[in-house]
């Protein structure tokens, strides 16, 4: 086993006035040889494991097709999040039907960022239709998100998620998933009560069918291009201009699933 040493502690010899030895300094008692290590075994070990979890799955399902961003981080015993880098902890990958729906659930959240532009919020349009027919939805963790905003968006998401993750393992192993979630757990229960309802509104304002992450940010990319012969330019994220209260939502951690 290796231990990467964080600190060792030596005591030292402290000393006291004694009146009743004519004020000798009398050393008090020390705690020799004590030490604390820091061992990350484990979380390496851990942190392995979800890396191959994950590489097995990319091996054998073709994910490229929901993958809106290429760039992972895997993080053990820390939080799941999507922005401003996917980052998964190893609570959500205790299987690979977990991981799959988990890791898509992440990139969901970059799907809507590259639907929108700076000025346009894709969910936005709808939001207000979402409360309307919601309008006692749980705003808090574990049967909403982390906030009001949170769990109207994860009506959104969590509904991408189940559907993108049916389109790998089926959506009999997909509901199964969703069903056993320990947060988000109303959200869930709605967006599989209501399917059918949501995916027409879904539809209507053109978030379905999901497009592939390859048409997504090839479009993209055209403006991006015209930038340089001085149009105007689609600006990341770090660039962005203020937007209306409603649509200034920031990408929150599955679940709170560590924090959102």
């Amino acid at each position: 086993m290796t231990f990467a040493t964080l600190y060792v502690l030596h005591e030292p010899q402290l000393s006291v006035q004694d009146g009743s030895q004519g004020g000798r300094r009398v050393p008090r008692a020390t705690a020799e040889g004590f030490r604390i290590d820091l061992d990350l075994d484990h979380a390496r070990r851990e942190g392995e494991r979800v890396r191959e979890m994950l590489r097995a799955l990319r091996r054998r399902h073709d994910l490229s097709r929901f993958e809106y961003t290429r760039i992972v981080r895997i993080v053990p015993g820390g939080d799941t999040f999507s922005h401003p880098m996917l980052t998964l902890g190893n609570r959500f990958a205790v299987d690979e039907d977990t991981l799959l729906s988990t890791y898509l659930h992440e990139q969901m959240h970059w799907y809507l960022w590259h639907l929108g532009t700076p000025e346009r919020d894709p969910v936005a349009p709808f939001f207000d239709e979402l409360v309307r027919r919601y309008p006692e939805a749980p705003t808090e963790l574990p049967d909403g998100a982390r906030n009001y905003e949170a769990t109207y968006l994860h009506l959104v998401v969590n509904w991408l998620e189940v559907a993108a993750t049916a389109e790998f393992i089926g959506r009999h192993r997909a509901v199964a998933v969703a069903e056993v979630q320990r947060t988000y757990r109303w959200i869930y229960r709605t967006v599989l009560r209501d399917w059918d309802l949501l995916q027409e509104l879904y539809e209507r304002h053109g978030l379905v069918p999901i497009r592939s992450a390859q048409d997504l940010l090839a479009e993209n990319a055209k403006p991006a291009k015209r930038g340089l012969n001085g149009a105007r330019r689609r600006t990341g994220a770090a660039e962005r201009q203020p937007a209306p209260p409603r649509s200034r939502r920031r990408p929150q951690a599955r679940g709170g699933r560590s924090a959102g």
